[in-house]
């Protein structure tokens, strides 16, 4: 195995484990634990992880949030299949919450197909786009906006949202962790999501798989706090790992997506 591909399966088990004993890692790998060791100084290095006694374990650092139009490209396919797959969850006449993202554009375009929802959001680029479609009661709940995301956050903005009770909330997240539980990069987006929740009767979370084992600055939910998590068939070796704590992993098929 070349010292590439040593270093790409110890940064997945990192990953998945937050930390790892060196004997663990060789065992795993068929390496010795000399090499092992070598490795993670390497990795330490470039700054991928921190080494303990012992072992190592997952180094703590705040990833730079991108812009919107960034996101967009990433994993379209995987997006537009779980926008399908949430649009199930949806019937005419609905009051539904959708929260920022590009996913949840993916499903508010598809909103274009049902008609007479009642839509409270957080996003100033969402509303435009259900605004456009002249189908939907539309609320803009206000508050302060961020350019990155065009989501709307602040005290008046969850002030506005305490006052309104939906059916369905649909949110993203950027991290997915079984003990870490939802959460976001930015702390203010978080305590938006929260309120958010709070205001529907059941919360889906609409996450790909790239998002599984992340942890990142804000937790907003626990994984019990949410009725489902709907994610791509990447994520299909995760289902009874879910299943165990008691969360449902709804699986979207790329079938039949627009490429």
């Amino acid at each position: 195995m070349l010292a590439a591909e040593r270093h790409s399966k110890i940064l997945e088990q990192l990953k998945a484990e937050q930390s790892v004993t060196v004997s663990q890692l060789s065992l795993a790998l068929d390496v010795s634990e000399v090499t092992i060791r070598k490795d993670l100084i390497k990795l330490e290095n470039d700054g991928l992880l921190t080494r303990i006694h012992g072992g190592a374990t997952i180094t703590n650092f705040l990833p730079l949030e991108r812009s919107f139009t960034e996101k967009l490209e990433e994993r379209s396919e995987e997006k537009q299949a779980i926008a399908h797959q949430a649009l199930s969850h949806i019937q005419p006449g609905d009051t539904v919450i959708l929260g920022a993202g590009t996913t949840m554009m993916e499903l508010a375009k598809l909103l274009r197909g049902l008609n007479d929802l009642t839509v409270v959001t957080n996003a100033v680029n969402i509303a435009m786009e259900l605004n456009s479609q002249g189908k939907h009661h539309v609320i803009l709940i206000g508050g302060e906006m961020r350019h990155k995301s065009f989501a709307l956050v602040g005290s008046v903005a969850a002030d506005n949202l305490r006052g309104l009770s939906v059916f369905k909330c649909f949110i993203g997240a950027d991290g997915v962790h079984p003990e870490n539980g939802l959460t976001t990069l930015n702390l203010a987006e978080a305590q938006i999501n929260q309120v958010m929740m709070e205001r529907a009767r059941k919360v889906y979370v609409l996450a790909d798989h790239s998002k599984f084992g992340e942890t990142h600055l804000a937790k907003f939910a626990g994984l019990s706090d949410v009725d489902r998590i709907i994610t791509d068939a990447a994520a299909q070796h995760l289902i009874s790992k879910y299943a165990e704590l008691g969360i449902n992993l709804e699986l979207a098929s790329l079938q039949g997506v627009s490429r």
